[in-house]
């Protein structure tokens, strides 16, 4: 896919960087890639604005920028809101979108 992805995630930047290792792994999985998913980038302990994370899993690549954690406000509600840049290089569209379905559920949040 060679036009990025864009997602308001509603996590901070250090929840998004703590979930990314199972995320990244489970999506990988999901399309049938072997090997080891490599994350690339600052330690995952650093949770900084403005910086992104590489994952590599063979052939296949996905890149991740984070911008600057924002807020959002509803009402006394305060939300944290992380916008991720996604973009693929060695998928196919129905990989592409498998991975993202997997990956977004992994940041998927319920209650009740």
């Amino acid at each position: 896919m060679a036009v990025p992805i864009e997602r308001d995630m509603a996590v901070s930047v250090a929840e998004f960087l703590r979930t990314l290792p199972g995320a990244a792994a489970a999506s990988f999985r999901a399309i049938g890639a072997p090997g080891t998913v490599a994350i690339e980038g600052p330690g995952l302990s650093e949770a900084k604005a403005d910086h992104g994370v590489a994952l590599a899993c063979g052939d296949r690549r996905v890149e991740i920028g984070l911008a600057p954690q924002e807020d959002r406000r509803l009402g006394s509600l305060v939300l944290p809101v992380t916008r991720a840049r996604i973009a693929f290089s060695g998928f196919s569209r129905d990989e592409a979108g498998r991975f993202l379905a997997c990956f977004d559920a992994h940041y998927r949040r319920g209650g009740g």
